[in-house]
């Protein structure tokens, strides 16, 4: 990633704290929905109604040569990084002012899941990685079978 490119995200970041600060009474919505346009570069966010928080072009991004899995890959990584670091600069404050917890989603050009970015709750727990919920389904199918075995 260039320096321009992370100073974009850096800037888009900020905007999102600058658009939702901390205040006594948080603003009800729970996930940040960033989508990303490989044709575009275009990197916007959006809020639960589908309203539009910020937006950036990110020149390096558009209409990126890599497989799309690969790309959305890559700029899960970028995403993350950038918003690690500044929810963690806040300390013990989150980043936004949003009633916790609230979430990053990474979405494509037509608002499809690709994947979770970063989640920070209310018990001070801060979730980082890929996808965090693969495999819990069979997890839970597990669960319920070793219920009814011992029934």
């Amino acid at each position: 990633m260039s320096e321009k490119t992370n100073h974009q995200i850096v800037r888009f970041v900020q905007k999102l704290a600058e658009k939702y600060p901390q205040q006594d009474i948080p603003e009800l919505f729970t996930d940040v929905h960033i989508r990303v346009s490989q044709e575009t570069g275009d990197v916007m966010a959006f809020d639960d109604d589908d309203n539009e928080i910020t937006r950036i072009v990110v020149d390096e991004w558009i209409n990126s040569p890599v497989e799309t899995d690969k790309f959305f890959s890559d700029v899960a990584d970028v995403l993350r990084q950038v918003i690690q670091e500044q929810e963690t600069a806040q300390g013990e404050k989150s980043l936004l002012g949003i009633i916790e917890p609230y979430n990053y989603v990474l979405e494509n050009e037509a608002g499809e899941h690709m994947a979770e970015l970063y989640v920070v709750d209310d018990a001070d727990t801060i979730i980082i990685g890929q996808d965090f919920m693969d495999g819990l389904d069979k997890e839970l199918d597990d669960f319920i079978d070793n219920l009814l075995k011992k029934e």
